[in-house]
């Protein structure tokens, strides 16, 4: 059994040989095909926020090959040449601004949006920069040149292939781009429902069509994946009523032309978001993947793998386990999510976390949760746990 079979089957409930692990090196059954920002996107009166922020474009590699910002624009807004070392200010392809640390600093994060162009003081008035918005052009050729020059191909090999959309998801860029805290009030006000379904519907074109041209650049690709946080440590943002309401069709339009192009769709979500999850598995979510399992409850997981309504990809929880256990308890943690979730002929994929400098990860712990899932995550040819049977 190949790596792509392995994962396909662990998805679809249908008898793999081995939980799947995604991992950085030879042992991950995944490889990510990434969307990036198209060279002639230079912004004039910002460094550019691209997808992975300050320590994504501080990589020599990265602005070689990938993006770089025009030096003449740099130098007459009078930025250094290392701009992304020390804190700034940075704005992304729908002009949200960002604020960074700096690669200098113990912050590795990629930073947080601190304003977005919808924007205002509780008037409303932001909402008028709608109408004349211009969106990013999903078609344009520069954002797939790297996937469609295949030179991913001698690392990829027989690894099961991940369309991944980065951060901003359909609730998240939409929060971006009018401020979280107005963009909440807005849902639960009801107030400009007009304005919310064009700002929901004109990113959710966006999306659209980026899955389309993902599939049409890559043939060989496996799956779409989202990133659209939800949830804070105990609740979801919003309600199953507001999702119905705002957010139900566009994500059942995604899931569809992503399964019509024979393709999964997985959604990463942070937070608590056990209520919505009735609602995801409606709108046709395949996988679910949580890098912090606990805040939904591993518990809460199982009765929707025993049903096969979804499958799960989990870390170790990087809140707790993941950061501040030992190897002993990644072990233990591992093999309870075997046995809780990924006993069911398959349903279950280990997530190593992608992000190991921003949260400290120990490396032996890296290291122990990559030789949990190759010590307990074996099937037998009935599909059962071999421990388990």
């Amino acid at each position: 059994m190949n790596r792509k079979e392995r994962v396909k089957r662990a998805f679809h409930f249908n008898k793999p040989d081995r939980v799947p692990l995604s991992a950085f090196g030879f042992e991950s059954d995944f490889y990510p095909i990434e969307l990036h920002e198209p060279i002639s996107w230079q912004p004039k009166y910002y460094p550019p926020h691209v997808d992975g922020g300050a320590k994504q474009i501080s990589k020599d590699t990265f602005r070689r090959d990938i993006y770089n910002w025009n030096d003449d624009i740099r130098k007459k807004l009078g930025y250094s040449e290392k701009w992304w070392e020390y804190p700034h200010e940075s704005i992304d392809e729908y002009q949200v601004i960002w604020r960074s640390s700096g690669t200098k600093s113990e912050d590795k994060t990629m930073g947080h949006p601190i304003k977005g162009p919808l924007e205002d003081k509780g008037s409303g008035e932001g909402w008028n920069a709608l109408n004349n918005f211009e969106f990013p052009d999903a078609k344009d050729f520069e954002r797939y040149r790297i996937i469609k020059s295949g030179k991913w191909k001698l690392l990829a090999e027989d690894r099961y292939l991940v369309g991944a959309f980065g951060s901003g998801g359909l609730f998240s860029r939409c929060s971006y781009m009018r401020g979280f805290s107005a963009f909440l009030i807005d849902l639960a006000r009801g107030k400009y429902t007009n304005k919310i379904n064009q700002l929901i519907n004109s990113v959710g074109i966006f999306f659209l069509n980026t899955i389309e041209k993902l599939k049409d650049n890559c043939d060989q690709l496996d799956s779409i994946m989202m990133a659209d946080d939800f949830g804070t440590q105990h609740s979801a943002f919003i309600s199953p009523r507001i999702f119905q309401q705002y957010f139900k069709e566009p994500y059942k339009k995604m899931t569809k032309i992503t399964h019509e192009l024979g393709m999964d769709f997985i959604l990463h979500s942070c937070g608590n978001i056990l209520a919505l999850i009735p609602e995801l598995i409606d709108v046709g979510i395949d996988v679910l993947e949580f890098d912090s399992p606990h805040m939904t409850g591993v518990e809460n997981f199982k009765q929707f793998a025993e049903q096969r309504k979804l499958a799960f990809w989990l870390c170790s929880n990087i809140q707790s386990t993941y950061i501040r256990g030992d190897p002993k308890d990644i072990d233990e943690e591992i093999k309870s999510y075997i046995k809780e979730i990924g006993n069911n002929e398959g349903g279950l994929a280990i997530w190593e976390y992608d992000n190991n400098d921003s949260i400290g990860t120990p490396k032996k712990n890296i290291r122990a949760q990559r030789k949990a899932v190759f010590k307990y995550g074996n099937y037998n040819d009935k599909g059962i746990i071999d421990w388990l049977a």
